[in-house]
């Protein structure tokens, strides 16, 4: 037996299992699966959609031009990025009449929109202003209140 090219093997796989298994706990621990779970996206997200979104979920965990976002009359759609992230990200669909409010916030290191829904309220995100401003235009038309409107 090669013990070098065993070892190797075990390295390489270590490496390629390290980034999966962190992407995956940071998905449970930031809040995105328990929104998934709450507002499943049951149909694909309308065009135009931005690509490399950025936001950050309980504060400190960032998803830095990770996120695919859209909006339309009827709600705010929230996808991974393909391939990097959406193996263990879920989209999402958040209708503007489950959205209690949302409201300018800062997090460890950003500022951002914190966006409040009825049925996941303790999940904590927020949306970079250059992320937020593709939508934001939908969520006045809406009626979303909160402290975003200029």
């Amino acid at each position: 037996m090669n013990y070098a090219v065993i070892s190797a093997a075990i390295a390489f796989a270590l490496v390629l299992l390290f980034p999966v298994t962190v992407i995956y706990v940071f998905s449970q621990m930031s809040g995105w699966s328990k929104l998934a779970e709450h507002y499943p996206a049951r149909e694909p997200a309308p065009a135009p959609r931005k690509w490399n979104g950025s936001g950050v979920f309980r504060h400190w965990i960032g998803y830095n031009s990770g996120i695919v976002i859209a909006s339309d009359a009827r709600g705010l759609h929230l996808a991974a990025l393909p391939f990097i992230l959406s193996f263990c990200h879920a989209p999402i669909f958040i209708p503007w009449s489950e959205i209690t409010e949302i409201r300018r916030g800062r997090s460890l290191m950003s500022t951002g929109y914190e966006i409040r829904t009825v049925r996941a309220p303790d999940v904590q995100y927020m949306l970079r202003p250059s992320t937020f401003d593709f939508v934001k235009q939908n969520a006045q038309a809406a009626g979303v209140k909160g402290d975003y409107v200029a």
